[in-house]
C-alpha cells in the first residue's frame, strides 16, 4: 500500500495525506472492509470531538444565560464548532463527487506537456504553497493569542458536562476531551481550508489551460499571403477547437460541481465569520482592550482567524471568475481572421458562453470576491464603531 499520496497540486498533496491519516480521505488501495473501518473511525471521531463539544457548549450557554460577557465567550467557540462541523459533513457526505473532481483535474494536469502550460500549473501550484505558508503562520499566531489570553473557566473552553468536571475522574476526562478537541479543531480547520482552496485552484488552472489552448489554436500553422488557412489546415484547427471545447465543458462542469459541493458550508463559514468579527468587536468595545498583552487578547485571535478564512475563499472566488472570463479574451486574441466562417461562428459561441462566468457563492446569497470581502470588513468595522460609541 502506498504510504504517500501524490498530486500535481502541492496543497492537495499535503492535505490528502493528512486528512487520510484522520480517516476523512480514502486511499485507493483500501479494500471494502478497510473503507468501512476507516469511515466508522472518522464518524466516531467526528461525534466525540466535534458534536459532543458543541453539545457541552450549548449546555454552558443555557447554564450561564443572562451573563452577556460569558455567553459571548462561549458563543464564539460554539460558532467556530458549527463552521468546522459543516466542513467535515461536506467532505464526508460529498466525498465521492469531490474526489471525482480532484481525479479529473489531476489527469488533465498530468498530461499537460507544453512549456507554457507547465508554467501555468507551476504558478497556480505556487499559490497553494503560499496558502499553506500564510495559513500556518496565522494558525500559530491566532493560537498563541488564544492560549495567552485570560479565560473565565477552569479549562481552556467554557463547557457544561453532564457530570462534575471539577472532581476526579470527571476533571481528567474533561481536560483530555478539551485538549483533543482543540488539537483536532486546529488540525481539521487548517487542512480542510487548504484542501478546498486547492480544489478550487485546480479548477482555475483547468480554465487557464483552456484559454491557452484556444489562444494557441493556430500555432505552427503558417499564414499565407491571403491570410486564410488551407482546407488541410482547417481540419487541424477544427480538431484542436473541438478538443478545446470539450476541455472547456469539462472544466466548467468541474467548477460548477465544486461550487455546488461547498456552497452550503461557505454560507455557514461566512455567517460565522461575520458573527465572530462583530461579537469580538463588541467584546473589545466594552472591555476596552486594545493591543495590550492582557485580558481579552484572545479576541484578536478570533478576528484574525475569521478574517483569514473569509479572505481565503473570496480570493479563490475572485480569480475563478476572472479565469472563466479570460476564455473570451483568448478567443479574440487567437488569429480568428484566418479561419473559415464556420470556425469563426464556433469561436463566437465560445466567447458568448464565457460571458457567463463561474461564480463561487455562499449558499447562493453571496458572490465570493475581493469586493465582497472588503464589504464584510467595512460592515464589521462600522458595527464596531457604533458599539464603541454606545459603550461610551
Amino acid at each position: 500500500m502506498a504510504f504517500f499520496i501524490k498530486n500535481k497540486m502541492f496543497g492537495l498533496t499535503i492535505t490528502l495525506n493528512t486528512l487520510s491519516w484522520a480517516g476523512l480521505i480514502m486511499r485507493d488501495q483500501y479494500t471494502k472492509t478497510q473503507r468501512i473501518i476507516v469511515r466508522v473511525y472518522a464518524w466516531l471521531v467526528f461525534l466525540y470531538l466535534f458534536v459532543a463539544a458543541a453539545c457541552v457548549q450549548i449546555a454552558d450557554i443555557i447554564d450561564i444565560w443572562g451573563d452577556i460577557n460569558l455567553m459571548a465567550e462561549t458563543a464564539l467557540l460554539l460558532f467556530m464548532e458549527f463552521a468546522v462541523i459543516s466542513k467535515i459533513l461536506t467532505l464526508l457526505l460529498r466525498y465521492d463527487r469531490i474526489m471525482e473532481i480532484i481525479n479529473g483535474t489531476e489527469e488533465i494536469l498530468y498530461f499537460e506537456n507544453g512549456l507554457e502550460g507547465q508554467r501555468i500549473i507551476a504558478s497556480v501550484d505556487n499559490e497553494t504553497i503560499r496558502f499553506l505558508q500564510f495559513n500556518s503562520a496565522f494558525v500559530v499566531l491566532s493560537t498563541t493569542f488564544w492560549f495567552t489570553g485570560e479565560h473565565s473557566s477552569t479549562f481552556f473552553i467554557r463547557a457544561k458536562y453532564p457530570f462534575n468536571e471539577l472532581k476526579s475522574p470527571g476533571y481528567e476526562f474533561a481536560l483530555i476531551h478539551q485538549c483533543m478537541m482543540m488539537v483536532f479543531t486546529g488540525y481539521t480547520v487548517f487542512n480542510i481550508n487548504i484542501f478546498f482552496a486547492s480544489v478550487v485552484a485546480g479548477c482555475r488552472c483547468r480554465l487557464k489551460l483552456v484559454a491557452l489552448s484556444i489562444r494557441n489554436i493556430c500555432i505552427n500553422i503558417p499564414v499565407n499571403k491571403k491570410n486564410l488557412i488551407t482546407p488541410e489546415e482547417e481540419k487541424i484547427v477544427k480538431e484542436r477547437l473541438h478538443c478545446a471545447i470539450s476541455q472547456h465543458k469539462c472544466a466548467l462542469n468541474a467548477a460548477k460541481d465544486i461550487k455546488n459541493c461547498i456552497s452550503e458550508f461557505l454560507l455557514v463559514q461566512f455567517t460565522v465569520s461575520i458573527i465572530i468579527i462583530c461579537t469580538t468587536a463588541y467584546q473589545l468595545a466594552v472591555v476596552r482592550v486594545f493591543f495590550f498583552w492582557e485580558g481579552n487578547i484572545s479576541m484578536f485571535g478570533y478576528i484574525l482567524g475569521a478574517s483569514l478564512e473569509a479572505f481565503l475563499f473570496c480570493f479563490q472566488g475572485e480569480f475563478l471568475r476572472n479565469y472563466s472570463e479570460e476564455i473570451a479574451d483568448a478567443a479574440y486574441e487567437c488569429p480568428w481572421y484566418t479561419l473559415t466562417q464556420p470556425l469563426k461562428r464556433t469561436l463566437l459561441i465560445i466567447m458568448m458562453r464565457a460571458q457567463s462566468p463561474v461564480i463561487l457563492t455562499a449558499g447562493g446569497f453571496i458572490d465570493l470576491s475581493i469586493r465582497e470581502f472588503m464589504g464584510i470588513m467595512k460592515a464589521s468595522y462600522s458595527f464596531f464603531t457604533v458599539l464603541q460609541q454606545v459603550s461610551e
